[in-house]
């Protein structure tokens, strides 16, 4: 039992739950949100722009799972391997996969180059280095945390795991969070994340766990591509939109953000989704020479504001995301 838990065991014994490790805890999820609290004792934590990871540990054997439960040991083995050092006993840890831009900041679009790979020798020669950022502690030898609040599984955190250059505490403060937020914005980094301390773990999205961007973006559901243009080769502008109940409702044409290896591989998943007919529901709609495509890719996409019209505002495209269903693709207001 580590130095945390021995103290909560003496101070609030009955909080301590003890039972046998699971398979699996669906993760914990921010809401969208414009203004700082204000009432209450919230922790504030730099919001990273990578790939949520719930990391599981038995035995000394460590498997790491996508926010969709998706295995990543393939995509990111050096990750493993440290893990497998790193973590004193069996645990379920929740952390943030990322990759940092030239400007030290995380990149998404930067991960990009890691996160389709699950051919551990060929994500070893990505020469993409990776970092997993931790910040909960679920489960540990026995005991079940999520009931426990916010500050008391941190403070176990830090003691089941050795954190080193690969594997890496989450920094986060208790006060200046109006600073935190304008330095985030100021450097161009994604924003920050404000966490009451007394929060449960809950297996939902939760208002106590609030998300504050500097620049909105959020995943869309793809469901076609206009032909290309000029130089441009295999298509020109892919189409998204979000699920409102049961309907696809269009918010625009993304044509910006793209290399030619982002075209290459964008075309390769979507050409065996080919399809005849629009997947949108009724609405504002696309026009021009279209190729529909059935929607079941997702896209991380960064763009100014919503129009009054319900559309995307200077949208650019920032990479695919396979974390999450196209089903579970809202819009994020």
């Amino acid at each position: 039992m580590t130095r945390a838990l021995k103290a909560l065991a003496k101070t609030a014994p009955g909080a301590l739950r003890y039972r046998t490790q699971p398979s699996w805890i669906p993760p914990m999820l921010a809401t969208l949100t414009e203004a700082l609290p204000t009432q209450g004792k919230w922790v504030y934590e730099p919001k990273l722009d990578g790939v949520r990871a719930l990391i599981y540990g038995t035995g000394g054997a460590v498997r790491i799972f996508s926010r969709n439960r998706k295995p990543l040991n393939g995509a990111y083995p050096e990750l493993v391997e440290a893990l497998e050092t790193a973590m004193r006993g069996d645990a379920v840890l929740d952390g943030e996969i990322v990759a940092f831009d030239e400007r030290g900041e995380t990149s998404f679009a930067r991960l990009q180059q890691r996160m389709q790979l699950r051919d551990p020798v060929r994500a070893r020669r990505s020469q993409v280095p990776i970092y997993l950022y931790l910040f909960d502690c679920l489960f540990y030898e026995g005991v079940d945390l999520t009931g426990l609040p916010l500050v008391d599984r941190k403070a176990v955190l830090r003691d089941v795991v050795w954190f080193d250059d690969s594997i890496r505490f989450t920094p986060h403060r208790t006060t200046g969070s109006a600073a935190m937020l304008r330095d985030a914005c100021a450097r161009g980094a994604e924003g920050i994340l404000a966490k009451r301390a007394d929060s449960r773990y809950v297996s939902a999205r939760s208002t106590d766990w609030l998300k504050l961007k500097c620049v909105r973006q959020q995943e869309f559901v793809i469901g076609g591509y206009t032909a290309p243009q000029g130089s441009r080769e295999r298509l020109g502008a892919l189409l998204v939109g979000y699920y409102d109940g049961k309907a696809l409702r269009y918010a625009g044409k993304v044509g910006t953000g793209y290399d030619r290896r982002t075209l290459e591989h964008l075309h390769q998943r979507l050409a065996p989704l080919h399809r005849s007919a629009s997947p949108f529901s009724e609405g504002p709609a696309p026009a021009g020479d279209i190729q529909w495509v059935t929607p079941k890719l997702v896209g991380q996409i960064g763009f100014s504001e919503w129009t009054s019209a319900g559309l995307l505002r200077h949208p650019r495209f920032l990479g695919l995301r396979d974390d999450k269903a196209a089903r579970e693709v809202r819009r994020e207001d």
